[in-house]
């Protein structure tokens, strides 16, 4: 039987639930913690998925609530790799240069979206070793 990788849509209702889980996390701990809010956001973003790789094989709630896996055990230097540049990617959400959302935009639709048509994986899977998800 074939394997049934990821799209684009799957890929981004993934990192939307990521994204929610993250966003609950750093409400409460927004008026805790005396640091902006940006880089506040990032490394909570980070931490989650680091915790997801340290403890659940680096299958983070999106992945688990759609029923992903990646398609190797990818080694744990390549999933941190794709940890760092996933994190990355997110931040582009955060900054822009003439108008909200131009980074992530230019991310989204001219590096992640043709990536992941092209090679079925994320920039940032591609860049930590091909990594792939699979249904």
């Amino acid at each position: 039987m074939a394997e049934n990788f990821t799209n684009w849509f799957d890929k981004l209702f993934a990192s939307i639930i990521n994204i929610f889980f993250v966003v609950i996390i750093f409400i409460p701990l927004s008026f805790l913690v005396n640091i902006n809010w940006k880089l506040l956001l990032i490394l909570i973003f980070f931490t989650y998925n680091l915790i997801f790789l340290l403890f659940n094989n680096n299958r983070c709630p999106g992945m688990v609530i759609l029923g992903f896996r990646w398609k190797e055990d990818y080694p744990f230097l390549n999933q941190f790799v794709f940890i760092v540049l996933y994190t990355l990617s997110f931040s582009t959400l955060l900054f822009y240069f003439y108008f909200p959302l131009d980074l992530f935009l230019i991310n989204m639709f001219l590096l992640q979206l043709p990536m992941v048509i092209i090679k079925k994986t994320t920039l940032h899977g591609f860049l930590a070793g091909k990594m792939l998800g699979v249904k």
